[in-house]
């Protein structure tokens, strides 16, 4: 009897606290929807150790998915003003869906047996991991996040760096200002961390994207001039810097159109 009231805590504390790290903001790329898989996994294995009480667990991890996901949205609400409505059908799908999983899981493994007595701490030991997952996981965001960041900042900087140079070196050897729209012409003169070909196709008229940064090259309609605009994908979690150019050399943060054509702003602080 002890042992399934220990099921059950350890079946809610690991489907609720599994949809933290998805929730917070800026998050780890990688969990996606793997907390999906956790309610049913906790439901499976405890319906192996009690075959006559898996009707317990599944309510447990339902119970725990829905009370992990209102209280992640309570103290972690989306930054997003768009996704905040949508909190309550987030809330009901994760649910559902954990419900559902959790069934199928507790249906399955209620008759799986375990072979010996052996068996029976591997899966408790399994049971212990689902649970500290949540926990480690919301620990290890911050230091991840800063490193991807830091990494990601390093990297676009060196681009825009490279990328200036290729435009102001193919502007130059060409002698005809329209030939910076060129992506091909700006590849050969490019000399950074890799852009991908469909990429220097692209570039000169739509954003591409690359660890986690945005870049374009603004041409003019009259070839006189060009703004080079690197920003963060993402306000969280991607970068922390943002630049510019033009072709008058000035370096900036930021760039906004004046109704005449996009310029390079310079930096507040």
């Amino acid at each position: 009897m002890r042992s399934n009231v220990v099921l059950v805590i350890l079946t809610v504390l690991a489907s609720a606290t599994c949809w933290w790290p998805a929730l917070v903001e800026p998050r780890l790329d990688f969990i996606g929807l793997i907390p999906l898989a956790f309610p049913a996994l906790c439901a499976g294995l405890s319906s192996m150790l009690s075959h006559k009480r898996w009707p317990l667990f599944l309510v447990a991890a339902t119970a725990g998915a829905f009370g992990g996901l209102y209280a992640g949205y309570a103290i972690w609400p989306p930054s997003d003003p768009i996704a905040g409505p949508l909190v309550p059908y987030d809330i009901a799908f994760g649910t559902v869906a954990a419900a559902v999983t959790s069934l199928v899981a507790s249906l399955v493994c209620r008759k799986v047996p375990i072979l010996n007595e052996k068996h029976r701490p591997a899966v408790w030991v399994a049971m212990s991991a689902l649970v500290a997952f949540g926990p480690v996981a919301l620990a290890l965001t911050p230091p991840l996040v800063a490193h991807r960041i830091a990494r990601n900042d390093q990297a676009a900087a060196i681009r825009f760096a490279a990328l200036r140079s290729a435009v102001a070196r193919t502007a130059a050897e060409s002698g005809d200002p329209h030939r910076i729209c060129d992506g091909s012409l700006l590849q050969k003169n490019y000399s950074g961390p890799r852009f991908s070909g469909a990429d220097w196709l692209r570039i000169t008229g739509n954003y591409v994207f690359q660890d986690g940064y945005v870049y374009m090259v603004y041409c003019r309609e009259k070839g006189d001039g060009y703004t080079i605009d690197v920003h963060p994908e993402r306000k969280l979690g991607d970068g922390s810097r943002q630049f510019c150019a033009d072709e008058s050399g000035n370096l900036g943060c930021r760039v906004e159109w004046n109704r005449s054509r996009n310029v390079c702003l310079p930096c507040t602080n």
